[in-house]
């Protein structure tokens, strides 16, 4: 998991070969003005999805995806993201669905961060993570990066 500032996603470019283009694309559009939806940014290799986030007691279950990246932000307002390595997982709620590109996790999480605007978690196959329902509405982007 890499957690950083948006204005210094730049020294993750390397990192993949369309990290420069999913973050170019926040930072240069008006994501934030974005309804709802999914909406494709570089064919099937790149994605995003807006997503307006109500507040709720429940908590979301880990999971971890195998074909895709996440790079996840707040746009306006804050939420919770937990995680844990996902080597460390033993109690399987629902085996890997392919279509969906998800396997979800009862496991506790080892540690929660706030993302809050302008600060993104990039979350890799091996990270297991849960972002959780928001103390008040938020809009949240989740980049989707083909691996």
């Amino acid at each position: 998991m890499i957690l950083d500032r948006l204005s210094r996603a730049e020294k993750y470019y390397a990192l993949h070969p369309n990290f420069r283009q999913a973050f170019d694309y926040l930072k240069k559009n008006d994501v934030a003005s974005l309804a709802p939806g999914t909406y494709p940014v570089i064919k099937d290799d790149i994605y995003l999805i807006i997503s307006a986030d109500e507040p709720g007691t429940e908590r979301r279950k880990l999971e971890t995806h195998q074909k895709f990246i996440d790079i996840q932000l707040a746009l306006n307002g804050s939420f919770s993201l937990e995680w844990r390595d996902e080597d460390s997982c033993r109690d399987i709620f629902q085996e890997y669905h392919n279509e969906k590109d998800l396997m979800l996790y009862n496991d506790s999480p080892l540690f929660t961060v706030t993302l809050h605007s302008d600060l993104f978690a990039v979350l890799f196959p091996e990270d297991a993570h849960a972002p959780q329902r928001p103390v008040s509405t938020v809009k949240k982007a989740v980049v989707k990066v083909a691996l």
